[in-house]
């Protein structure tokens, strides 16, 4: 599969075991992948989802921390304090 150097690229393996880049990912699991411009993906399985992810690159720093992703680890620190507190979310969107 080609994809394009500049752009993010992000697998999740939703159904079987799969082999991305000759390497076994396991189901329902995460895969961030590195520059290129082209991509391998093999089932393991006789069945396989993969759901394949591509957005423009951030470039931007990253701290990550389970499933907060802010851009420094005070910034982290910061979110995970106010979800104690109860105050993440600060503006309530209705639909």
């Amino acid at each position: 599969m080609k994809t394009e150097r500049e752009r993010s690229v992000m697998l999740f393996t939703l159904l079987g075991d799969v082999y991305i880049g000759g390497e076994p990912v396991a189901e329902k699991t995460a895969v961030k992948l590195t520059s290129g411009d082209q991509i391998e993906i093999k089932a393991a399985d006789e069945k396989s989802q993969v759901l394949f992810i591509s957005s423009r690159r951030l470039d931007e720093p990253v701290a990550w921390g389970g499933p907060i992703v802010m851009n420094t680890k005070e910034e982290l620190n910061k979110a995970f304090d106010d979800l104690r507190k109860g105050t993440f979310i600060q503006d309530k969107i209705s639909y």
